[in-house]
């Protein structure tokens, strides 16, 4: 009563597919090929960089947005200079303030988070204060700040390190005097290893759920009763096998590389009318 239907669909060739997608892709205008194979693009510009990737929700992403706030992120970084950094370094950031004698305010302390894209990008600086943790967010383009310097560059295991409002304070405590370390050219960003002891019971969170790696002994710490509730498992294990899910959140390197091109487009139309000598593409580990 059935009849079999194999067979009768044309086979498709994987390789003429994926020459089509490719076609597609460059006549779109993603990735100049000329330009990108001058080999003076960076490998990291997502973690140096990470204002300018795409917005991790889909539906926002808009070709016609995303170039308009490039071009006022970009003019910007001409007007101040925005150093590389991130999460784990040591940053000071200098504020206009009419309210103080000084008519200006600075802040020094450990890089804990770097949220959000183009002008809305945000980052968190974290210092203790007389046994208090206080945590300041900027925004990176905002016009007040003066002046951004990193102290001490480098980075940590983890993307954020939120866990620092439940660790002991001398693992966020950091002179306001202190003097910049400076980095050797081209040498790779250190990684620091360092694991915190968290405070005893209760936490903001529950942090053994994350997978953080720079929590010290983190299991150890929990409570019997939250022990018997839940075996020793993350609930964020199935990520890493959503593929949709990394496809809609992250970046592609096409898009990296096309940013970047635009980037250097706008340096050089810079350079070449003499207004200004200043980089914006640039980084510590680059060999150059």
């Amino acid at each position: 009563m059935f009849r079999s239907i194999s067979g009768s669909f044309p086979k498709v060739s994987t390789r003429l597919v994926s020459n089509g997608i490719k076609s597609k892709a460059t006549q779109s205008g993603v990735l100049n090929p000329a330009l990108a194979s001058t080999g003076e693009l960076l490998s990291s510009f997502p973690d140096a960089y990470p204002d300018f990737l795409q917005s991790s929700v889909w539906n926002r992403r808009n070709s016609l947005k995303n170039e308009l706030e490039r071009q006022d992120m970009l003019e910007r970084r001409m007007n101040i200079d925005i150093p590389e950094f991130y999460v784990g370094s040591i940053v000071a950031v200098t504020m206009s303030d009419q309210n103080l004698g000084s008519k200006e305010h600075r802040f020094v302390g450990i890089c804990t988070r770097r949220e959000k894209e183009a002008l809305l990008h945000q980052f968190t600086l974290r210092n203790t204060i007389e046994n208090m943790g206080v945590e300041v967010v900027y925004d990176l383009y905002n016009p007040t700040i003066r002046k951004i310097e990193t102290l001490k560059l480098e980075k940590r295991m983890d993307d954020d390190l939120k866990y620092l409002v439940d660790a002991l304070p001398e693992y966020s405590t950091f002179d306001f005097h202190m003097e910049p370390q400076a980095h050797a050219a081209g040498a790779p960003i250190p990684v620091n290893e360092l694991k915190v002891k968290l405070k005893n019971n209760p936490w903001t969170r529950r942090w053994e759920l994350l997978g953080y790696r720079g929590i010290q002994d983190l299991w150890t710490q929990v409570t019997p009763w939250y022990k018997r509730k839940l075996t020793k498992t993350k609930v964020t294990d199935y990520e890493k096998y959503d593929l949709i899910y990394h496809y809609r959140t992250s970046s592609t390197a096409e898009q990296d590389k096309f940013v970047q091109v635009k980037i250097q487009e706008f340096e050089k139309e810079r350079h070449s009318a003499g207004l200004t000598r200043r980089r914006i593409l640039k980084s510590a580990s680059a060999n150059k």
